[in-house]
């Protein structure tokens, strides 16, 4: 996809909401035509990786592990000694961060062009399941799922959003319950083996023979990276040498027998953000950690700035 330079947070009406989008005028007959969201089935106990089954509120193995249901949706397939902390992964002020932030629909195009690449990519499929590795606040798959309800064809999808925070999960599941939300490891997801057609992983850490495991035979992977551009304009000023890096290289998904099919990116200028996205924008992401006071005290100090988005879309297929 060509770079969308000079964009001004032009509203998507996929985008930035919670609630279905009104199809076209179309008949009844026409309106079955779409593509159906339908609840995941494909979960594995994360103790002995048996398949796991839907019994009322819990979720149970062949061998007696029980996993309750909570009151938001959300199931919790994180046993402590995958834990290496108390609570891993985003902490809940940086998922608050990050929702108001994406809600804004600062973001809405890299959201847009996700549902277009995962389009492209079932364009011969009739049902897809589809996981989130890294899943966040949950703000992409909800977007998603809504541009897959509206996709003219017929078929199924069902979605999984996997993350290790639960903060995270928690967050996610007040989004939609027709996704099925997992605290959980990319280092070893619950999910049973080659149960999936598509990963997704925006901004995160792709484990590829986890993935891989995962996966059908054809499988694919979607990664979402920064490129060396993303958000230049706020690193001049939190850091006091700037340093390009282009996207993580694909050695390891090479190694673990995943081929590049697909590369594009996607850039484009916000307008102005004002002082509280400035905040969330930092809390949001790595570079919270990574700067200094004083390039934080930098940040602080700004009412407002334009940034440039730089965001590159690679797909990987077995």
């Amino acid at each position: 996809m060509a770079g969308q330079a000079g964009w001004q947070q032009t509203p998507f009406p996929h985008v930035g909401h919670s609630r279905k989008l009104p199809l076209p005028f179309q008949s009844q007959q026409q309106a079955r035509q779409t593509m159906q969201i339908i609840p995941a089935d494909n979960l594995a106990c994360p103790l002995d990786g048996q398949p796991l089954r839907q019994d009322d509120r819990r979720w149970l193995c062949p061998d007696g592990h029980s996993f309750d249901i909570a009151r938001q949706g959300h199931v919790n397939l994180l046993p402590v000694q995958q834990k290496r902390s108390r609570n891993p992964g985003d902490s809940k002020e940086m998922i608050t961060a990050r929702g108001r932030f994406l809600q804004s629909g600062v973001y809405a195009p890299i959201a847009a062009t996700l549902g277009e690449r995962v389009i492209t990519e079932l364009a011969e499929t009739q049902s897809a399941r589809i996981l989130d590795a890294g899943c966040g606040e949950g703000y992409y798959l909800e977007q998603l799922m809504m541009q897959l309800e509206a996709r003219p064809r017929k078929g199924t999808a069902a979605l999984v959003g996997l993350d290790i925070s639960k903060w995270a999960v928690q967050a996610a599941a007040r989004r939609s319950r027709q996704i099925r939300w997992l605290v959980g490891s990319n280092r070893t997801p619950p999910l049973q083996p080659e149960s999936l057609e598509l990963i997704l992983c925006l901004f995160g850490f792709p484990l590829y023979e986890s993935f891989r495991r995962c996966l059908s035979p054809d499988g694919r992977i979607i990664l979402v990276d920064p490129g060396p551009e993303h958000l230049i304009e706020l690193r001049r000023i939190i850091y006091p040498t700037l340093k390009r890096r282009p996207p993580p290289g694909l050695e390891q998904a090479e190694a673990a027998g995943f081929r590049l099919t697909d590369s594009r990116e996607l850039q484009f200028a916000t307008a102005p953000l004002g002082a509280e996205q400035i905040a969330d924008l930092l809390l949001m992401t790595p570079h919270l950690f990574r700067t200094s006071r004083e390039g934080k005290a930098a940040a602080e100090a700004l009412q407002q700035i334009a940034v440039t988005v730089d965001v590159r879309f690679r797909t990987l297929r077995l």
